[in-house]
């Protein structure tokens, strides 16, 4: 009967791996065995079912590989609830057992099969298993029940530790169907059967696929997601630079319009004298309303005749106050197209590189009168003002 079974498999293909790999013992269980030692737990008041694990073992490149393609019971171990109690008839008896269904196989270690719901502790028969299965690579199975928890413990090198997983494999194993009718606990299992078990590998492998699918179609909306965001975040740097820029350009109009030795920040500030200044808050939108009067066109044109000729601003604007007669409130002049100003309104003629702020800061320490001054010169812009230009300004207080 021996002759009908390889002793030596080769490195199975179809495999199914449960939970992770270990790194030190390669642990092979055929789907036949795996499927005995799940569904074979206690009935009719025993507490234990104890058998042994068999096989063979190779090592390559220093790596243990244990394939276990046999599970044998072993009669009246189990006693007492969950003890494990050897004696030498049960060994006398499962020896001879090998001998006739497992020829040229090993004894891999022991199993220990408790009934469902129970929680099987390797504390208790960690002895035993040092007594009984002194070798190394030598495996103890536990399990409760054909839903219960499921761990595999091995001596090796490092101590005795749980196997972090296994692999399970597929093959036609005559042996142990062999056995599993003999013992009553399996119908023999047909092509039919045979048939279902690769339909469910192959069913959880078309799972597997769905569920990386999934995972794949996740990442790419994550992907899409963060390209979107990263769009949105180059938008608004771009906007805040630009934003940027303008608040340069603001401040550089700010400080050419600022007199050399004046200081911003503060309430409180020295003038060109050195005399502390009382810097004033005007609320936005709100200006100061002047009584304008008009000027007469020839006072405008002996003005615009002395600054042709050089004559001294003080000069001129003597000779403005003395001709300018005042009107009421609202008049209008001569020509109508000449800007109205106060009657003792004095001439200023703009330097090279003065501008309109630095004017007032100079002659006002603030800017309070910019927008009048802006009024009696008809100045559309504030900025745009040119050396040897005639400004009407009021007079200093």
């Amino acid at each position: 009967m021996g002759e009908l079974y390889n002793p030596y498999p080769r490195l199975p293909k179809n495999i199914r791996q449960i939970g992770e790999r270990d790194q030190i013992v390669k642990l092979y269980v055929e789907d036949y065995v795996n499927t005995y030692l799940r569904r074979l737990y206690p009935t009719g008041g025993q507490g234990l079912r104890v058998g042994l694990l068999l096989g063979e073992i190779r090592t390559q490149d220093g790596t243990a590989y244990l394939f276990a393609d046999g599970a044998l019971e072993m009669d009246d171990v189990g006693q007492d609830g969950e003890k494990a109690v050897f004696t030498e008839e049960a060994w006398k008896k499962a020896y001879q057992t090998i001998e006739q269904m497992f020829p040229k196989r090993s004894i891999l270690g022991w199993f220990l099969c408790g009934p469902p719901g129970c929680l099987l502790s390797p504390l208790n028969y960690w002895k035993q298993h040092g007594q009984y299965f002194s070798g190394k690579n030598q495996l103890m199975y536990l399990n409760s029940g054909l839903e219960g928890e499921e761990s595999i413990y091995i001596t090796s090198e490092d101590g005795f530790y749980k196997l972090r997983g296994h692999c399970i494999y597929y093959e036609r194993n005559q042996m142990m169907q062999d056995y599993m009718v003999s013992r009553k606990d399996a119908h023999r299992v047909e092509s039919g059967t045979r048939d279902v078990v690769i339909r469910d590998f192959r069913q959880r492998m078309e799972d597997k696929k769905e569920e990386v699918r999934k995972k794949r179609s996740v990442v790419g909306m994550l992907g899409m997601a963060c390209s979107v965001l990263s769009v949105m975040v180059l938008a608004s740097g771009v906007v805040m630079f630009n934003n940027y820029r303008k608040m340069k350009d603001m401040e550089n109009v700010i400080v050419s319009a600022i007199p050399s030795g004046f200081v911003l920040g503060s309430k409180q500030q020295k003038g060109l004298d050195g005399a502390e200044l009382e810097l004033e808050e005007v609320p936005g939108e709100v200006y100061p309303t002047a009584v304008q009067l008009e000027i007469n066109p020839e006072t405008m044109a002996a003005h615009e005749s002395q600054a042709e000729s050089g004559t001294q601003p003080e000069t001129a604007a003597a000779e403005s106050t003395a001709a300018a007669a005042p009107v009421q409130d609202g008049s209008q002049t001569a020509g109508g197209d000449t800007a109205l100003a106060a009657s003792n309104a004095v001439s200023y003629v703009v330097k090279d590189g003065e501008t309109l702020y630095g004017i007032c800061l100079q002659r006002y320490q603030s800017v309070n009168n910019l927008s009048l001054i802006c009024q009696w010169n008809q100045l559309e812009d504030e900025n745009k003002i040119v050396s040897g230009q005639v400004l009407l300004l009021p007079p200093v207080e």
